[in-house]
């Protein structure tokens, strides 16, 4: 999306992919602050590993724990989170709107927490995290609970019986574990999801997830993450170049890629 972008407006710029193996992030920062970058995304696992090492951090990262964009300024490193500005930027685009009343969020890692810090900032009323340890939901609920005190934030298991109840009512349900990364997830309660109740896997592939094609079958309304990466990546250019993009062109742009694979 990046370099479509930079190369519709001749842009003497490249976005490049770099794996790295554990334990590499910290030398690998020392070298983004001593080269010609402007900047770059961090992906799991290596969001809260980048917002502890980074030397400075914007207010979603203090509270999320976690980073996804590092823009780069004389030699330091500032730290941001797009994630739940670019969710709530993807809801907007697909005539969702923004305001969710009752949102569930499934798992409590950096995109959880990212997600939860907007959407508590956006005026949703109650929040409910459910995750596979549940000392982890306990404690990313009493974070955005002090932050928000506004918002009622409560935490339970990410099991089956579980999900259901808490679906009961929900505005919106977000799908932010690592589960979603598989193909099958075969204790997810897609009969709980009422066609009320709008969808979000974060997690993309083409098609749509297994997951979001189930529920799109019982006429619920469900979106993978490739709107929301989109728009992050909108918000990600403008951090770095200064110049704004929309999300739509960044998504017409991975539409485009992905109907060619």
């Amino acid at each position: 999306m990046h370099n479509g972008v930079i190369a519709s407006r001749n842009l003497p710029l490249r976005y490049e992919a770099f794996d790295l193996s554990p334990g590499e992030l910290p030398d690998f920062f020392r070298v983004i602050r001593g080269g010609n970058f402007l900047g770059g995304n961090v992906t799991i696992p290596y969001k809260e590993e980048a917002a502890a090492v980074a030397d400075g951090m914007s207010e979603a990262v203090r509270v999320s724990g976690a980073a996804n964009v590092l823009r780069v300024r004389s030699g330091r490193l500032f730290a941001d989170n797009t994630d739940g500005r670019g969710l709530l930027a993807a809801l907007a685009g697909a005539g969702w709107g923004r305001r969710f009343p009752r949102v569930v969020l499934l798992g409590a890692g950096g995109s959880a927490r990212g997600i939860g810090y907007e959407l508590a900032r956006a005026g949703t009323r109650e929040l409910v995290i459910l995750n596979r340890t549940p000392a982890r939901a306990h404690a990313v609920a009493e974070l955005l609970s002090r932050k928000f005190p506004r918002t009622a934030v409560s935490a339970g298991e990410l099991d089956p019986r579980e999900m259901a109840r808490k679906f009961s009512g929900a505005d919106l349900v977000v799908q932010c574990t690592s589960l979603g990364l598989t193909s099958k997830w075969r204790s997810f309660p897609v009969e709980a999801l009422k066609k009320e109740t709008r969808f979000v896997d974060i997690v993309y592939q083409k098609g749509g997830t297994s997951l979001v094609r189930a529920l799109r079958r019982r006429g619920v309304p469900a979106m993978d993450g490739l709107p929301m990466l989109a728009y992050q990546a909108a918000l990600s250019f403008a951090v770095w170049t200064g110049i704004k993009v929309t999300g739509e062109e960044f998504l017409e742009i991975a539409l485009k890629e992905l109907a060619r694979r």
